[in-house]
């Protein structure tokens, strides 16, 4: 989808709130409660982006799958320590 040079606009809500347009969601590939960044650059832009990093997608997969973190094993104390007969 090119959109370079492309003025898209959105209204804020009395609640401040605005509708991200379809045409600009489809470009960050963002869906419901995904979360949107908003930075600022040297020149003064507004930059708008998707937070699809790895550890926004890990905590995604853990709502919808629930914590599949499992506690460290215990080797025990002797580990290291193992004789084996050839």
């Amino acid at each position: 989808m090119d959109i370079k040079n492309k003025s898209i606009k959105a209204t804020i809500t009395s609640k401040n709130q605005i509708t991200i347009p379809k045409e600009i969601r489809t470009l960050l590939n963002v869906k419901k409660n995904d979360v949107i960044e908003f930075s600022t650059n040297n020149n003064g832009e507004i930059v708008v982006a998707s937070d699809n990093s790895l550890w926004s997608i890990v905590k995604d997969q853990e709502k919808k799958y629930g914590n599949v973190s499992t506690p460290e094993m215990d080797w025990g104390t002797d580990i290291g320590n193992e004789k084996i007969d050839w």
